[in-house]
């Protein structure tokens, strides 16, 4: 995978000199996780690579997950969605629209906006057991990007530290290092050579690099990798599916196209509307897509108790068969 440098290092240049967007303090940090997460997605085309496979997927969608071999908590994704570029950034790129796909977010918000493309973000973690719930402070930035000469879409986050967002006691506060998506159209080429029927297809490098703090037995890790996030992003991708194609995306429209249409699903923020995730609730968008249905809580919590309790009771059950039947036969020896 090529990247152009040149258009890369001057993409932030370029916009400011078109007056699309706005500057603000972290515009720098913008430029750093850019650049940071560009090269930790094309790092396979490297001789050493640091990634190793943990899980893939063929059908319906290819789906594989790597892990770092230095890192613990790290996970480079690839999978194929079945839509064009613009589409799945648009809907992987909207924060509010996360808890309809992603398993594992309980809850989202868009504490300002910086600019066009530039955001902070606070998530809320659904807990997986026996770990405790955890939430995250991101600085988001969107971007336009040149790979092998062709259009590609970036969604890249990173964890930052505001007073006006405090740590809730009963939630631990994740680190995020590097995380987000890449986006390229897939060539006819590619399809044919990986079987993908349809016009319309996309590839998608994902990496997730961060520090979950507190105690996370290994258990809790590989589920994670080789359970939640395949059964996230193939919700997704049957998501993407039945949206229209398209090549464009319409969050990353000029300024003046941005603030005049409601239809991207952006909350417009100003200083006065920052929200302090301890006193309100999270902002709903239209048809409550961001809450979650008691009954799925419900489900979840199910599925753990199933999973974990499940064994303990079948051995329980077990214990008391031989028990019972040791016993017949002392008495009937006594007699």
């Amino acid at each position: 995978m090529c990247i152009d440098a040149e258009s890369l290092a001057n993409s932030h240049a370029a916009v400011d000199a078109q007056g699309q967007r706005a500057a603000h303090k972290y515009v720098e940090q913008c430029a750093d996780i850019e650049r940071t997460f560009m090269q930790m997605a094309t790092s396979e085309d490297s001789g050493a690579s640091p990634w190793t496979m943990l899980t893939s997927l063929d059908r319906p969608y290819p789906i594989s997950v790597q892990g770092h071999t230095a890192k613990p908590f790290c996970f480079r994704i690839v999978f194929y969605a079945p839509t064009s570029p613009g589409t799945a950034f648009d809907l992987l790129a909207n924060i509010l629209r996360r808890p309809e796909w992603d398993e594992l977010t309980e809850s989202t918000r868009i504490i300002e906006h910086l600019g066009p493309g530039d955001a902070i973000h606070y998530i809320k973690a659904k807990p997986v057991w026996p770990t405790s719930a955890r939430d995250s402070l991101l600085l988001s930035h969107l971007a336009a990007v040149q790979v092998n000469g062709a259009r590609a879409y970036l969604n890249v986050s990173k964890s930052i530290v505001d007073d006006r967002v405090p740590e809730i006691s009963d939630l631990v506060r994740m680190e995020a290092g590097i995380a987000g998506q890449l986006i390229t159209r897939v060539t006819e080429e590619e399809r044919r050579a990986m079987g993908l029927a349809g016009e319309h297809w996309c590839k998608v490098v994902q990496i997730a690099d961060g520090d979950l703090k507190g105690w996370i037995p290994k258990s809790v890790i590989k589920f994670i990798a080789t359970q939640a996030l395949p059964r996230s992003l193939k919700k997704v991708c049957q998501q993407l599916a039945v949206l229209p194609p398209s090549s464009e995306s319409a969050i990353l429209r000029p300024a003046t196209a941005l603030s005049g249409d409601a239809s991207t699903d952006l909350i417009k923020t100003t200083s006065s509307d920052v929200i302090n995730p301890i006193l309100a609730k999270p902002h709903v968008p239209i048809l409550r897509r961001n809450a979650v249905p008691a009954r799925s809580r419900w489900t979840m919590w199910l599925r753990v108790l199933m999973r974990y309790a499940t064994p303990a009771v079948v051995a329980a059950i077990t214990t008391l068969v031989f028990q019972m039947i040791l016993g017949r036969r002392a008495a009937r020896r006594m007699s």
